[in-house]
């Protein structure tokens, strides 16, 4: 099995048939537009409004799906699953990872874009 990559360019603009304004304006959108907020998603799961929390992971991890961010988008999907009861796992556990690599793609989105 491939190793999933924290950025694949080429997958997301693959989706977008190779359209690189629309790339560019996708990951501007991820990153400026109603970005990510761990504080929001902790207040969810404080309050066991876990099915919330799953809809709101869920946002984000399709986001990432849309441009590349392989990484974050199967974390995303792992996380989603338990706290929306289809799968078992460790909330807290997989809270500290979901967040860790949204912050290593969130770095590499920003990276990527200067280059663009």
């Amino acid at each position: 099995m491939e190793e999933k990559k924290l950025l694949n360019t080429a997958s997301g603009l693959d989706m977008l048939g190779g359209d690189k304004s629309l790339y560019q304006m996708l990951i501007t959108s991820f990153l400026t537009e109603a970005p990510f907020d761990d504080r929001h998603l902790d207040s969810l799961i404080a309050s066991g409004k876990n099915d919330e929390a799953g809809s709101y992971v869920h946002r984000c991890k399709g986001a990432a799906g849309q441009i590349g961010a392989e990484k974050l988008h199967d974390e995303g999907q792992t996380f989603e699953d338990v706290l929306k009861g289809r799968k078992r796992g460790d909330v807290k556990s997989l809270h500290a990872s979901f967040l860790a690599v949204y912050e290593a793609t969130v770095r590499e989105l920003s990276q990527y874009r200067t280059q663009l």
